[in-house]
């Protein structure tokens, strides 16, 4: 199953930021410019749904639910959060679990699915080709598929860096945050550990980044309230800073998978009290600037 449930058992989450969306580092951690987080209750259902992502292609959210019996990855138009269904196309596929679906400004895509390996299926990172809306399954990217866990790709909005949640000799311990760079025959590098500043003696999952020099993820490594929760580290002088914790959308339990829509508003995952079903999207707006 690529249930999150199964998958913290098993271990044992790209956006465009349009210029009137544009945010902070101290904006994303003040908690003074977001509203409380609220169960996006018109996109739940009673099986799990995560792992948010905006769709520039399209102007649509995309996220993946659990819904049917498997993951499956589904589009919503925000403006009235009508029209839910799947997504199109050979990514999504009946009995297969598909998920984690991230894009770059210009469309580029990247998702995550489970592939047959010698010993059993593990999930890895395939390009996500696109045909007049629809989304189809392309060629495992190399380094990040084989006889080893790799999930949750974010991939920058300029499409030049590609991070995944991945369990590797040579990272941490568990699951780690990996990045490739775009290379200049638009191949990518081999994966290497992001930083040991951000990667901890615990999992980091969930990585999205939400601007030019800034990533978000999840990890329960570092303490904080309880489970999963969100941090964000920012790229400066040519390394990663210390990770600072996102109180703000964080709980007493499981709080991942992040994204950031075109009006600032954060969307994420969450296992808290209050919702349908064990993972639920929540939204936090952001406060109108007076």
């Amino acid at each position: 199953m690529f249930s999150r449930r199964i998958l913290l058992l098993v271990c044992l989450v790209s956006v465009t930021i349009s210029l009137r969306a544009q945010v902070t580092t101290r904006e994303v951690t003040d908690d003074h410019d977001y509203e409380a987080p609220l169960a996006f209750e018109a996109l739940n259902s009673e099986g799990d749904d995560y792992a948010p992502s905006w769709d520039p292609h399209t102007g649509k959210l995309m996220f993946t639910s659990e819904r049917s019996g498997w993951a499956m990855v589904y589009c919503c138009a925000v403006a009235d959060n009508t029209d839910i269904r799947p997504a199109a196309g050979t990514f999504n596929e009946v009995g297969q679990h598909r998920a984690f679906v991230t894009f770059t400004r210009d469309g580029e895509a990247y998702g995550a699915v489970f592939m047959r390996r010698q010993r059993q299926s593990f999930p890895g990172i395939v390009s996500v080709l696109r045909d007049n809306g629809s989304l189809n399954a392309g060629r495992p990217v190399d380094g990040l598929a084989g006889e080893f866990f790799c999930s949750h790709p974010a991939v920058h909005s300029d499409g030049t860096r590609l991070v995944v949640s991945m369990e590797r000799v040579g990272g941490e311990k568990g699951l780690d945050l990996w990045i490739c760079e775009r290379r200049n025959d638009r191949t990518w590098s081999e994966p290497q550990p992001l930083s040991d500043i951000v990667n901890s003696s615990g999992h980091e999952i969930s990585p999205r980044f939400i601007g030019q020099d800034s990533l978000i993820y999840a990890s329960n490594g570092y303490g904080g309230k309880g489970g999963y929760d969100l941090f964000l580290t920012v790229y400066r002088n040519g390394s990663w800073q210390e990770p600072e914790p996102l109180e703000w959308m964080n709980s007493e339990f499981d709080d991942s998978d992040a994204a950031l829509l075109p009006d600032g508003s954060f969307v994420f995952a969450s296992d808290r009290p209050g919702g349908k079903g064990g993972l639920d999207l929540y939204v936090s707006r952001r406060r109108k600037q007076r």
